[in-house]
């Protein structure tokens, strides 16, 4: 212990700090560093931001209710045993389960106010096959001349 306190106090009796690497290595080292942390601040800052309102088209409307109709609630988590339960287990069916919940996104999208374009939504969300107020009258009139109903 005496040798390796002699090695780090000379004469004088005062601590000399470990000499520094500074080569060209370095430097370069500490530029490529600053390089990689602007990079990272910059791809951070204009990073393109996902649109949760995208996808909503009734290409997702019909694979949730085929989802709805084979496994019911595809979120729920089951036991070992296959049984729902209370507590942390497996989903039913995973995929199913990200189509349930981006139906119920698409669902929000579509009640939400753009009045300065701000957003991409799909108004016509899951009623895309609705009947208008005037298709049913003109339907009411045909089947009146056709003699069905009073």
């Amino acid at each position: 212990a005496q040798a390796i306190l002699a090695q780090a106090l000379p004469s004088s009796g005062t601590l000399v700090p470990p000499k520094t690497r500074r080569g060209p290595s370095f430097v370069l080292e500490m530029k490529f560093a600053v390089v990689v942390g602007i990079a990272a601040l910059v791809t951070n800052a204009f990073a393109l931001k996902q649109d949760p309102c995208a996808g909503c088209d009734e290409s997702l409307s019909l694979s949730y209710q085929a989802c709805a109709r084979d496994h019911g609630d595809p979120c729920v988590e089951l036991n070992g045993a296959g049984i729902v339960g209370k507590g942390p287990g497996t989903k039913k069916d995973v995929g199913c389960c990200m189509k349930k919940e981006k139906h119920a996104r698409c669902l929000t999208c579509k009640s939400m106010d753009c009045q300065y374009a701000t957003c991409n939504v799909n108004k016509k969300y899951y009623t895309e096959r609705t009947l208008t107020k005037k298709a049913d009258r003109d339907h009411d009139k045909a089947m009146k001349v056709a003699g069905w109903g009073a």
